[in-house]
């Protein structure tokens, strides 16, 4: 059996590429969702900024989303400019542990590091979010430390600034 060789190296003990680049979407239809070296740079960046800091603090925690391909973005209703595409947000969801809760993590993140934005994504009636997006600016502007909270309203996601 042949296989692809990896393009990249795993950005750290924490996280391997593939981790970062897994899609079940992405698997199911077929989705390239190979990043370019551009993209690459800017996830090892998120990595070091975000990741690691995370980590040192909580624990290792579960990464649901990190780098999306346009088609892959499209295919799961992503929005069209995300900060995924570009490979400069993470997507992090703890819930089913019992070391942290999303709250907790969006709650550390706020306080102790620096980013572009910060999302609570679409959180219960106690205020937990389902999962938390952290990002660092695409453009390699000046981040503007924005913080959201995103929920669904009629079918549609409505963010409102924090």
């Amino acid at each position: 059996m042949l296989t692809t060789p990896q393009p990249y190296q795993n950005f750290g003990p924490l996280l391997s590429y593939q981790q970062a680049i897994k899609s079940d979407t992405a698997i199911r239809k077929g989705i390239d969702n190979t990043p370019s070296p551009a993209i690459y740079a800017n996830m090892q960046r998120v990595y070091q900024d975000f990741y690691v800091p995370i980590c040192a603090h909580f624990g290792r925690l579960p990464i649901t989303s990190f780098y999306r391909s346009p088609k892959l973005n499209a295919a799961i209703g992503g929005a069209s400019k995300s900060a995924h595409l570009y490979g400069c947000a993470i997507d992090i969801d703890c819930d089913g542990l019992s070391t942290v809760t999303n709250k907790a993590l969006f709650d550390w993140v706020r306080r102790n590091l620096l980013f572009d934005q910060l999302i609570l994504e679409n959180p219960d009636a106690h205020g937990n979010p389902a999962w938390v997006h952290v990002a660092h600016n695409r453009d390699g502007q000046a981040e503007r430390n924005q913080v959201m909270k995103m929920v669904w309203v009629k079918g549609k996601q409505l963010y409102e600034y924090l």
